[in-house]
């Protein structure tokens, strides 16, 4: 079985196939605990290095939190006393770099 295009990142997914033993194999162990096993047989799962690396990027993008409390403090004390001053040219170049990152 091929898995392809998760997340529109088929270059991560699409060249490996389930049970290739090609990295870290998981064996069939259901969440709820029951074993996956039936007749003597295992299903495996083989997750390539790049797959468990998104995998990973995944779980702590979606641990961290949204809102970084103590740079927000930190932004706004120095908006209110007057202090700070945003780099035009580095906001500049942020999002045209941005920009490009999506069309490319």
């Amino acid at each position: 079985m091929d898995i392809n295009d998760i997340f529109g990142t088929g270059k991560l997914y699409g060249q490996n196939r389930v049970g290739s033993g090609q990295a870290g194999e998981v064996s069939g162990t259901a969440r709820d605990g029951r074993s996956g096993r039936t007749g003597g047989s295992a299903d495996t799962v083989t997750l390539s290095g790049d797959a468990r690396l998104f995998s990973q990027a995944v779980r702590d993008a979606q641990e961290a939190p949204e809102v970084r409390a103590d740079r927000v403090a930190e932004l706004k004390a120095l908006v209110e006393s007057g202090e700070y001053q945003p780099d035009s040219h580095k906001i500049a170049e942020k999002m045209l770099l941005s920009e490009i990152d999506l069309l490319s």
